[in-house]
């Protein structure tokens, strides 16, 4: 088969962080592939990564590409893109893994997530969730949504318990650790000041805390560095990539699960509790959360023990201990990936779209989607129509600017008119001035030539004169020369003579 798996974020790698739903959805595609299926995956465009599935940017186009893929069944992993794929006349599965309706309660938007919640049960042929609890929990929305119930369209697919991280030697100090984020439904910050105070008592061991900010989503979480105490004894990790995750998990002593009780956490397997079992690590937790019963009935950690008796009970009983670690991982081996996905492998081949029937919850969540969409859509309106009223100002203000510019610029024009005028004038004046000068200054040119010819012609005169005395003069030297000598010949005859 064919199958077109939808959800939010990326699969986990070795990059970077991964968040829950990109978890549930990797184990539903390996699941998948492992069976022989052709698995095609689709994220948002915001979670695009190097290499990753392709990406749809809205409910349109995600139903656009749906459709040309053409898939044998769609399997959808975040709830509310259910509703543009639940008429395309495929098999659509919806995987409700988290109590989503509680979480909005602690993050104020129960009447949004109410009405995402019923259409996407309304539109789901198959509804997933990851414990019998949660199944309990949303029977009666089911029902709301028009689904009937007594047809068996829904399966428990529980949480998976990884166990790639399962490397390295547990270190000698004491690590106790808590992954995951703080969301507004978890408070932690209580038991983690106990175990550090108790710690710090004992002098030994430390609490290790991973998380940060949601991988995706903008859900505000809880700061633990700002609740909890600074202590030596408390370390921020921050996020880990997942690989590294499992491994800091799988060398630590004990997982701390202790937060202050709640419905969700009733309702919940958390992820970061599954992380723990199949790393092998004991928890350390309470019996509100639900967890808490499998792992008192494997021995996999200690329940409803005050923070420090359990904190005791794990550094005091070290063989014990290890017992521990033993059966958490035999817990873990329950929740296997192969077992885990068997109930939606099963249900793949029979898929079937099943007959759909309005109901009147599922009618009033239709309305109140397309009032929630023409509402938002009112508001988008509003604030552009606000920004081009802000934008009209300061058109305004500059057309205003401008056209004292624009009058600065036709007094400027009207000035330099007259101001080319007078210049017009004076270059009429200084042509004529300039016209005369040019006439005597070729006349004055003419008389110098003729003069300077004169003198040349003078000079010429003069250079042959000089010329001819200058050849008289070395005439005469000449005859000077030879009148001495003959001079000098007549006294030799003279004294012979005489």
């Amino acid at each position: 088969m064919k199958i077109l798996l939808v959800f939010h974020g990326w699969f986990p790698d070795v990059a970077r962080p991964v968040s829950g739903g990109g978890l549930r959805a990797w184990h539903h595609a390996e699941s998948l592939r492992g069976a022989g299926h052709e698995v095609v995956v689709l994220t948002r465009d915001q979670d695009r990564t190097p290499g990753g599935p392709a990406t749809f940017s809205t409910g349109a186009s995600l139903r656009a590409l749906a459709a040309e893929i053409a898939p044998d069944a769609i399997v959808c992993v975040q709830p509310e893109e259910a509703p543009h794929l639940g008429d395309l006349g495929i098999p659509l599965v919806v995987d409700f893994y988290a109590p989503r309706l509680l979480e909005a309660l602690f993050e104020d938007r129960l009447g949004e997530e109410g009405v995402r919640t019923l259409r996407a049960l309304g539109a789901a042929d198959l509804a997933l969730f990851s414990n019998p609890r949660q199944r309990y929990f949303y029977l009666g929305l089911l029902l709301l949504a028009g689904v009937d119930v007594r047809g068996g369209m829904d399966r428990v697919v529980p949480l998976v318990a990884p166990t790639a991280g399962r490397t390295g030697k547990v270190k000698k100090t004491p690590i106790f650790v808590m992954g995951g984020l703080s969301w507004p439904w978890h408070d932690p910050v209580e038991g983690i000041r106990r175990a550090a105070a108790h710690l710090e008592r004992r002098g030994q061991g430390e609490i290790h805390l991973y998380g940060g900010a949601p991988v995706v989503g903008g859900t505000a979480v809880r700061a633990l560095s700002d609740g909890v105490p600074a202590s030596d004894r408390v370390r921020h990790e921050g996020l880990l990539p997942y690989p590294d995750l499992l491994r800091v998990y799988a060398r630590a002593t004990a997982a701390l699960d202790y937060m202050a009780p709640s419905p969700e956490r009733e309702l919940a397997v958390s992820f970061r509790a599954m992380d723990y079992l199949g790393s092998g690590l004991p928890i350390l937790t309470t019996r509100d959360h639900l967890v808490g019963d499998w792992v008192a009935l494997a021995g996999a950690g200690i329940v409803d023990l005050p923070v420090e008796d359990a904190i005791d009970a794990v550094l005091d009983a070290p063989t014990v201990h290890r017992e521990r670690r033993v059966a958490a991982r035999t817990l873990a081996a329950r929740f296997s990936r192969e077992t885990c996905e068997a109930p939606l492998l099963a249900w793949l081949g029979s898929a079937r779209v099943r007959p759909k029937h309005d109901a009147p919850l599922g009618d009033l969540a239709r309305a109140w989607a397309r009032v929630t969409t023409a509402e938002a859509a009112r508001e988008g309106l509003t604030a552009r129509l606000q920004e081009v009223r802000e934008e009209a100002v300061r058109k305004r203000a500059e057309v205003e600017d401008l056209l004292v510019q624009v009058r600065q610029l036709t007094d400027t024009v009207h000035r330099l008119t007259g101001a080319m005028s007078e210049v017009a004038g004076f270059r009429r004046e200084a042509i004529a001035v300039l016209g005369s000068a040019e006439h005597l200054a070729r006349e004055e040119a003419s008389n110098l030539a003729k003069e300077i010819a004169i003198v040349r012609a003078d000079n010429a005169k003069k250079t042959a004169e000089l010329k001819a005395m200058e050849d008289e003069q070395r005439r005469l030297e000449n005859d000077l020369v030879h009148a001495r000598e003959e001079i000098e010949r007549l006294r030799k005859r003279r004294f012979l003579v005489g």
